[in-house]
């Protein structure tokens, strides 16, 4: 993800004249990042496939699995795939230069001056990457995905975490989807 990130940074902020003052000609620009945006977009492809593998294929990890986690996987199944179509759609089928229209819009958001005539121009992979991405950071904060910005640094000194079984022959009510609150038994989301 740290790639993918890092490949949309220099993408859409760094101006195409700044990539050619440092000596990198256009197809040198475009080789490298096809080929750096379909090995990272592999690996992203991979890691989501594993995460949803595990939330499917894990017993307790598939019973705290909500709605809000399904939607976020489609949500960021489809981000992936519009983003893999605009590398092969933009760079390999076809030849858009994103840097003179995406990137312009996107930079023009900065500055009120979006020029929407850019992204109107733009091919549908293009415009469907921006839309599914958009929706996906409007979920974010509302996901599991906010755990991306938390660095778990301390689970290395951490003591181990001890799980209990919940043995529902004791009485207890079948557990719900989510996690629950310990104190009161009162759901949270």
């Amino acid at each position: 993800m740290l790639a993918v990130i890092g490949g949309h940074v220099i993408g859409l902020l760094a101006p195409k004249g700044w990539t050619a003052a440092l000596g990198i000609t256009d197809e040198g620009y475009h080789v490298m990042a096809v080929g750096l945006g379909l090995a990272a977009g592999l690996a992203v492809v991979v890691g989501l496939t594993l995460l949803i593998l595990r939330r499917r294929m894990v017993g307790p990890v598939f019973r705290s699995t909500s709605r809000m986690d399904k939607l976020m996987y489609a949500g960021l199944a489809l981000v992936v795939l519009t983003g893999t179509a605009n590398t092969v759609v933009g760079n390999i089928i076809g030849h858009y230069d994103y840097r003179e229209g995406v990137s312009v819009w996107f930079r023009g958001l900065f500055f009120l001056d979006p020029h929407p005539e850019l992204m109107g121009a733009a091919p549908f992979t293009f415009q469907a990457h921006t839309l599914t991405s958009s929706v996906l950071f409007a979920l974010w904060p509302f996901t599991r995905l906010v755990h991306v910005f938390s660095v778990p640094i301390g689970y290395l000194w951490r003591p181990y975490v001890l799980y209990r079984s919940r043995d529902t022959r004791m009485g207890e009510r079948r557990g719900r989807r989510g996690w629950e609150n310990v104190e009161d038994g009162s759901r949270t989301p």
